[in-house]
């Protein structure tokens, strides 16, 4: 049981189980379905009244299933340097962080936002206009998670139509033994093609593909990139290919070190590859496209066993990381892999598709991609 409907915001019922945030001043008049759930709701015409709620102990965070927001950007709100929805929702999650080891349920009703970019503030929940269809799928989730025992499962394969590559991606980062401190997992998100159905997307007049066949687990951002995530969520995307033994020190470090570079722990990473492009001077190298990061050369095959003792199957697993690129930090130059007339990825000219960037701080990693192949 969830409880049931909180109808003022004013007086709000601490034991509240969704906090809905929209400025329609008659938002309470929606909450129909909910109340048939017999659901505890907070509703809040301010994206500040709602964080003040969470601040100041009103609502209790472990005890929050879903937030609902639109983008809450009508009214001149942005001129008058009010938040919007997606910044909420990035400061509701250092509240949970805080507070709570699981991730509530993110829904999102827009008229304005592209999916992708709801989807990297962490929403499962995205639709269009349509206040009934966005209720009617957070219920679904909801009743197939009801209580605390399963809370944590909102992002498990139980709840994801690409059940066993999150399963699979899972059970591979569990053998890495990282430090979870560095994860984000508002940011954990499937590409599997029934997630993804749309492969091309832009950001800051930058094409690029969608890791198809991967699963991200979310990073948390250096701080300097952290106070600024609105800007930095709208650099263009790239990837980053890297092997096995390198992911833990790029983790600690939050981002990408030049070859010579003396890391924490006092060892010096070596020049693996031939600078190419590099004029000189230490160079990161990523792509817009994964076909060409993932390349065995920058992310070797691991093979990987999943199942039980008698019955496992083997696949094989890449390892890429999921970055935003300073804007015009980056040479576009040619693929330096031997492919010459060899198209790489349909969608980008093998001109263009390694970007060559000289300043280490222009790149932040903020997922690390796991990906899935048949042996």
């Amino acid at each position: 049981m969830l409880g049931l409907l909180t109808r003022s915001s004013t007086s709000i019922d601490p034991n509240s189980s969704v906090i809905w945030v929209d400025s329609d001043p008659n938002i309470r008049q929606s909450t129909g379905l909910l109340e048939a759930q017999n659901w505890r709701v907070a509703c809040f015409n301010e994206t500040a009244d709602a964080l003040n709620a969470l601040r100041q102990n009103r609502l209790i965070p472990d005890k929050i299933n879903c937030i609902i927001t639109s983008m809450m950007e009508r009214g001149g709100r942005r001129e008058r340097g009010l938040l919007n929805g997606l910044q909420m929702l990035d400061e509701m999650k250092t509240i949970w962080k805080e507070a709570c080891s699981y991730c509530p349920l993110i829904a999102i009703i827009t008229l304005t936002a592209d999916v992708q970019e709801c989807q990297e503030h962490g929403a499962t929940v995205i639709v269009h206009g349509d206040r009934r269809k966005m209720l009617l799928q957070v219920i679904d989730l909801l009743n197939k998670s009801p209580n605390s025992e399963h809370r944590e499962k909102w992002r498990e394969p139980s709840l994801l139509p690409c059940l066993q590559l999150r399963e699979i991606a899972k059970a591979y980062l569990d053998t890495l033994n990282l430090d979870r401190k560095y994860f984000d997992t508002f940011c954990d998100h499937c590409f599997c093609k029934t997630c993804s159905s749309k492969r091309i997307w832009e950001r800051c007049n930058e094409k690029y593909a969608l890791p198809i066949g991967y699963y991200r687990f979310g990073l948390l951002l250096r701080n300097e990139f952290n106070e600024r995530r609105a800007d930095v969520q709208n650099w263009p995307v790239a990837y980053h290919g890297t092997r096995r033994q390198n992911i833990d020190s790029i983790l600690r470090h939050r981002r990408i070190m030049f070859p010579g570079d003396r890391l924490d722990d006092g060892t010096v990473l070596p020049v693996r590859l031939g600078q190419c492009h590099a004029l000189g001077s230490p160079v990161i190298y990523v792509s817009p496209t994964i076909l060409y990061s993932q390349h065995d050369v920058y992310t070797p095959p691991e093979h990987f066993h999943h199942g039980s003792p008698f019955n496992s199957t083997k696949y094989k697993i890449k390892t890429v990381l999921q970055c935003r690129v300073k804007p015009e930090s980056f040479r576009k130059c040619r693929e330096t892999l031997g492919f010459n007339n060899i198209i790489i990825d349909q969608d980008f000219n093998n001109n263009e598709v390694e970007w060559v960037v000289s300043d280490k701080t222009a790149v932040v990693p903020y997922g690390l991609l796991i990906g899935i192949f048949p042996e």
